[in-house]
């Protein structure tokens, strides 16, 4: 793999995200930072001004009574309220209840749809740890996770929780729970070993930790490789945003269905 300088801060920039195919010093190397020592305070503010907080970004909230509306935006609800409508023109009363009644209830099922996935986004967030001890300057120091730069040296020890994506450069009877990434309900045993050969899946990455996974033994340290949207459950978050905004695979079926009905009928 290999890296090229950033302007901003002199930070390299990994072409891939192989990390855990290099030897600690490789990494270490590639980041031009002495792990006893850490970043400096003012080479961490460059990258921190270059490359954005550590967090995953929010979304602007739609709110209640938009997305309510949005609902009606589907061919079916369409025909549906000018079925009712027809239907109250020609005092079909009893029609006319049930087409609205049947609208209100697709709606719903479309909120709740939308529901799950922000929820599921605000579970992400919510994880997000306070703080990082980090090597800065050559002193242990408290910092706010979301200032972590990549190059950063964080130590992590039984009930942290890693903040941000990084190479293990030291391990010390590791584990870290990763259940929410990898489904796995026993913790992963970490050492500071390379993995050359194929791409392993992140639950197979056993020198990396990732962000948001808690450390449930031992005590480790690492340098930071990726920070916010660049990490794995920034990745996740990316996927959650996206299939919010698809249209679900039965509203699909039940607006071409309802073409059709409609062009027969024409």
């Amino acid at each position: 793999m290999t890296a090229r300088s950033d302007s901003a801060g002199g930070q390299p920039q990994a072409s891939g995200d192989d990390w855990y195919a290099q030897a600690p010093e490789e990494v270490v190397a590639a980041f031009g930072v002495d792990p006893a020592v850490g970043l400096s305070a003012a080479r961490a503010a460059g990258l921190l001004a270059a490359q954005g907080p550590n967090s995953l970004p929010e979304e602007k909230r739609t709110p209640a009574w938009r997305r309510f509306l949005k609902q009606y935006r589907s061919y079916m609800q369409i025909v549906l309220v000018a079925a009712a409508v027809v239907s109250m023109l020609i005092k079909e009363w009893t029609t006319a209840i049930l087409l609205i009644v049947l609208t209100l209830l697709n709606a719903v099922v479309g909120l709740r749809q939308e529901g799950k996935a922000e929820s599921a986004m605000n579970a992400l967030q919510s994880m997000m740890k306070a703080t990082a001890r980090v090597r800065r300057d050559g002193t242990e120091a408290e910092i706010p996770a979301e200032q972590l730069v990549v190059g950063d040296i964080v130590l992590i020890a039984a009930g942290d929780q890693v903040a941000a994506d990084g190479r293990i450069i030291e391990a010390s009877a590791l584990q870290i729970d990763e259940s929410a990434l990898t489904g796995e309900s026993v913790p992963a045993a970490k050492d500071t070993g390379t993995l050359p050969g194929p791409r392993p899946a992140p639950g197979d990455r056993t020198n990396m930790a990732f962000m948001n996974t808690p450390v449930t033994h031992g005590s480790g340290v690492l340098v930071v490789t990726a920070t916010g949207v660049g990490t794995e459950v920034g990745k996740i978050s990316g996927l959650l945003s996206a299939t919010e905004k698809e249209v679900p695979p039965l509203t699909k079926e039940l607006d071409t269905l309802t073409l059709w009905i409609t062009g027969r009928r024409a």
